[in-house]
């Protein structure tokens, strides 16, 4: 059962997830919202979890790179679902602020591969009739 507030908008970027001053994992921030994101990595974090979590965007430098407390709500195969200690942190609505001005900025999911190939193979069939 999803418990969003906001609208789920997909991005990509790349964080750093800090659970405590020795542990620092790399991942990649998948979608988020005003409540909360989903990031992608192999991480081994357990639910409730209290960790920061550190944008890394591209035209700034590390030591001014955005910092965010959050907290684990689930872990999945793929990465775990995180929810920020406060609603709507200025750093996320300011970005998802810049999305939905920006609305063709927006991750867009790439075609399955088999379905580009199988209407590749069967267009020549439909358009000949045989």
């Amino acid at each position: 059962m999803e418990h969003r507030w906001g609208e789920r908008v997909g991005v990509d970027l790349p964080v750093r997830l800090t659970a405590n001053p020795f542990s620092v994992r790399h991942g990649r921030l998948t979608n988020m919202s005003v409540s909360g994101a989903s990031i992608k990595g192999d991480f081994d974090l357990r639910p409730l979890s209290r960790i920061q979590v550190v944008i890394e965007l591209p035209h700034k430098t590390r030591c001014e790179a955005p910092s965010i407390a959050a907290y684990v709500a689930r872990g999945t195969k793929e990465g775990i679902g995180i929810e920020w200690c406060e609603f709507a942190p200025a750093v996320i609505s300011e970005m998802l602020a810049a999305l939905a001005a920006r609305p063709y900025m927006r991750l867009r999911r790439p075609e399955a591969t088999a379905a580009i190939a199988m209407s590749r193979l069967s267009a020549p069939l439909l358009k000949h009739g045989t």
